[in-house]
């Protein structure tokens, strides 16, 4: 049997606006900002667009030729490639292609200035420095979206969760594992906490996009820490962006 579900995320290119736009991408982190880049052709939109690509080497370089006609046929499409780890000698600048990685100061280098909208998909590494890099160089946080790639991937702050009462000890008991837990809030999710107590749960993104932490509730009720990308059946949770507002039974 194969689950599937329809695309669902936050992480979609706002196309009411024609602020000049920057793709940053990693790795197998183009997958989603491909899209983007073909969206904006596509839709037959004039903004301004930089593409870049970090990859190791030429082995690597996913869809070159795709974004080589892009950037060729689209004079508002800026695409720049960066090899971190190139297989001999490379000529800079050759079909957009550079030795290095992307980062903040490649971006102060190349684009005219901040007036942006960024948007970043990519390890988590590479995530971390750019959104960092990105707020120092006075980025507002509204004009940087990016999708989260795992659970050391940066994450917006979540929104606190309703305070539960100072007398209320919640328990939370998985029923499949046969544990019954008195909640602990400090160590963040349901998915946290279950991971803290020897429990097994899926998960995927640890930002409430992909869905793979979908639990069944048996009985209770949970409240979200933010908005999620995924939206829960009826019945179930995504563990791990939620916390027990009363004493929950899940199914795992």
């Amino acid at each position: 049997i194969l689950d599937v579900r329809a695309p669902a995320g936050h992480f979609v290119l706002d196309t009411t606006r024609q602020t000049p736009v920057v793709f940053i991408a990693g790795g197998i982190g183009i997958t989603p900002l491909l899209s983007m880049l073909n969206e904006v052709v596509e839709s037959g939109s004039r903004r301004e667009t930089r593409f870049f690509l970090g990859v190791t080497n030429e082995s690597e370089h996913i869809m070159r030729e795709r974004l080589l006609a892009l950037a060729r046929a689209n004079e508002h499409i800026h695409l720049q490639v960066y090899y971190s780890d190139p297989v001999g000698e490379i000529e800079e600048g050759r079909d957009f292609i550079y030795k290095g990685r992307v980062t903040i100061d490649v971006l102060k280098k190349t684009l005219p200035s901040n007036n942006f909208a960024f948007y970043l998909c990519g390890p988590p590494g590479m995530m971390k420095d750019l959104t960092r890099g990105l707020k120092d160089w006075g980025v507002p946080d509204s004009q940087v979206h990016f999708e989260a790639f795992g659970a050391e991937s940066v994450k917006h702050a979540p929104t606190p969760a309703p305070a539960t009462p100072a007398a209320a000890v919640l328990t939370v008991t998985f029923a499949k594992s046969n544990k019954a837990l008195k909640w602990n809030g400090r160590l963040g999710s349901l998915l946290e906490f279950a991971e803290a107590n020897g429990i097994v749960i899926n998960c995927g993104c640890r930002a409430g996009n992909c869905g793979t932490c979908l639990t069944a509730i048996k009985s209770g009720e949970v409240s979200y820490l933010q908005e999620t990308g995924a939206q829960p059946e009826p019945g179930s949770c995504l563990a791990c962006v939620c916390v027990p507002k009363t004493d929950l039974v899940l199914d795992a």
